[in-house]
């Protein structure tokens, strides 16, 4: 039996609701009548800004220890470097990774690589870069993707962002990072397996009929003819949203120049609209896309960008243990009502 994928009667929006994920299966809790009290949106944490002089990342080539892995558009007038990141969470080895049991539990050798890729401009996070810019980035998130997907070790790769305190990032310079595993993350391996079982209920991609929804739902922030600015029908924060294609495409590294470029082109333009929503907003931004092994198992899937504010609204004062206990979160605003406050910034 398919999935009814009709626009539905929405509730009133002072009624609390619980609504479900259609790929993870999260249930989300939203109190929308606690979000009507009083309040103004919060400012962020600004990350404090460090001097330029001071600054470890005016020399990529330092902070990587010496080595630069990839500059663009060339070593000499360089707008975006790729450097080893000094700290790494994984290790890079020519061994293979394998799963060894160990008593009852299963353990396994972190390999993987762990990069910075880090801009020019010291004050210029990624809504202030120029279009060339922003693109020459993207690009460069797709070589090194390519490149580190050739590695025995690499079962995925995670391309992300922390702007602000609350989010993990410590330093000013605006950098991004990427991230590989010899395994598919717990989160990753869900959203396959759901994705996979609703193409083969109902013929279609989840995420393609998510899109479509969103547009019926006027949860649309930002489109061209390329890709779509949306907010998820159950998003676990406040003013989440995400970017995908409008076609419908599995595999980040093999996204055309036109898409590419409307994906910067529709985030830039979606990050703009929240940063008028909340001052000096924080926000983990993530690329989601199919695994790099075994490529023809995957069609079903269909790469995007999350967005994720952090700590925009007041938190709800019993959402900490609730959420711990059940692991269900609760957003006190609904995202056909945030889809409201961002068309009129």
């Amino acid at each position: 039996m398919k999935t009814e994928l009709k626009a539905v009667k929405k509730p009133l929006n002072h009624q609390p609701q619980l609504r479900q994920n259609l790929i993870s299966g999260d249930w989300v809790l939203f109190s929308p009548k606690r979000s009507s009290r009083p309040h103004q949106f919060l400012s962020g944490e600004k990350v404090k800004r460090v001097s330029k002089t001071d600054c470890i990342f005016e020399s990529p080539e330092k902070a990587g220890g010496g080595k630069i892995l990839a500059s663009y558009p060339d070593l000499k007038k360089w707008r975006v470097q790729v450097v080893p990141n000094k700290y790494p969470v994984v290790l890079d080895s020519d061994e293979k990774a394998k799963i060894r049991k160990d008593g009852p539990y299963n353990r396994m050798e972190g390999y993987g690589h762990h990069e910075l890729i880090i801009t020019k401009d010291h004050d210029k996070n990624f809504t202030k870069l120029s279009i060339v810019d922003a693109n020459m980035l993207f690009n460069a998130f797709r070589e090194r993707y390519k490149e580190i997907a050739k590695d025995k070790n690499t079962a995925y790769i995670s391309i992300f962002q922390n702007w602000g305190p609350k989010t993990g990032a410590s330093i000013y310079h605006p950098h991004y990072q990427i991230l590989s595993t010899p395994i598919l993350p717990p989160a990753t391996e869900r959203s396959l397996v759901n994705s996979k079982r609703f193409h083969r209920k109902n013929k279609m991609c989840g995420h393609c009929a998510q899109i479509k929804i969103a547009k019926e739902h006027k949860r649309v922030f930002f489109e061209d003819e390329l890709s779509v600015a949306f907010a998820p029908y159950a998003p676990k924060e406040p003013f989440e949203f995400r970017i995908a294609p409008r076609a419908h495409s599995p595999y980040f590294e093999d996204s055309s120049e036109y898409e590419i470029n409307s994906m910067v082109k529709s985030l830039q333009a979606a990050l703009k609209k929240l940063e008028k929503v909340a001052k000096n907003v924080n926000y983990n931004l993530y690329i989601h896309t199919a695994p790099t092994k075994h490529k023809k198992l995957y069609d079903f899937y269909h790469w995007h960008i999350q967005v994720i504010p952090r700590e925009i609204m007041p938190r709800l004062g019993i959402t900490g243990g609730f959420e711990l206990t059940t692991g269900i979160e609760v957003n006190p605003i609904l995202p056909e009502e945030a889809v409201k406050i961002l068309n009129s910034k």
